[in-house]
């Protein structure tokens, strides 16, 4: 890994852990609830606990003078919106681009099965390239064509579940991430702590979670996926619909962290919360 690349990495995981906040879902779905604001979502993220936020280019310049001590990950890809019929995330942003942005590390996403994996398999490996040239980790969101129609549940209102074949699925495209050069592997929990295990160890890199559609499940569920997780090997979560579309997305933040960074059981991290 290149010094550049290393002392980056050392800002976003500077406490061993991480949690990062994802609001680029805008750039797929517009204003959904909880995001109406990136600015007073980029400080309730500042002022609730968060190491970092993912956001795309057009965000990052609305909310630059809130960040504080906020990492960046910054989204390089998109190009298809929940309008439209759907297909590859298309490199939009170059890492040259995001280097003189001053971030702290880009994001590209990968569908492995999907019709067009070919496509975003070639850009992630660009993208890598790019990064070891210009000294920033490359986060890969790694998913795979069989979870899609539950991931994608934007506005939480679908019913299709993750498949029982997701562990599988989630080890194999995790692996093809850091095969192709992701500094970090982005994926979703499969459910089954040894099996998720297996899939951290044989990733190789750091692996973390992402959280899925919200459709009214309790803080205390998300609070459990993030416990059984980190349990199993994960270095932290970059969650978005699991912290803004909770009721109280500062309480949400503050029990995901009390986890993450202070080892505080889920009976823990809620009894801080909301004493």
């Amino acid at each position: 890994m290149t010094a550049g690349k290393a002392l980056r990495l050392r800002r976003l995981t500077s406490r061993g852990r991480t949690v990062v906040v994802s609001i680029d879902h805008g750039c797929v779905a517009g204003p959904l609830p909880g995001l109406e604001s990136p600015v007073d979502l980029v400080k309730t993220c500042s002022r609730f606990g968060a190491d970092g936020v993912l956001l795309t280019p057009g965000i990052l310049e609305q909310v630059a003078e809130d960040l504080e001590s906020l990492s960046v990950v910054l989204r390089l890809d998109g190009g298809h919106t929940t309008a439209g019929p759907g297909g590859p995330a298309r490199l939009l942003t170059e890492v040259e681009e995001a280097s003189a942005m001053g971030v702290d590390a880009v994001a590209v996403r990968v569908t492995v099965g999907a019709p067009y994996e070919a496509h975003e398999l070639e850009k992630l490996g660009r993208v890598a390239a790019s990064g070891r040239r210009w000294g920033l980790p490359v986060l890969a969101d790694m998913l795979a064509e069989s979870m899609l129609a539950n991931h994608l549940d934007f506005d939480g209102t679908g019913d299709a579940p993750l498949p029982t074949s997701v562990c599988g699925d989630v080890a194999a495209a995790s692996r093809i991430g850091a095969e192709l050069g992701a500094d970090v592997v982005r994926t979703r929990f499969c459910g089954d702590p040894i099996a998720f295990r297996r899939t951290v160890a044989s990733t190789g890199v750091p692996v973390m979670i992402s959280g899925g559609p919200m459709r009214g499940q309790p803080l205390e569920e998300t609070l459990r996926t993030v416990e059984q997780a980190l349990e199993s090997g994960a270095t932290g979560v970059v969650f978005g619909r699991g912290i803004w579309s909770q009721p109280d997305p500062g309480d949400a933040l503050k029990a995901v962290c009390a986890i993450v960074h202070e080892d505080a059981t889920v009976e823990e991290a809620l009894e801080h919360t909301y004493a």
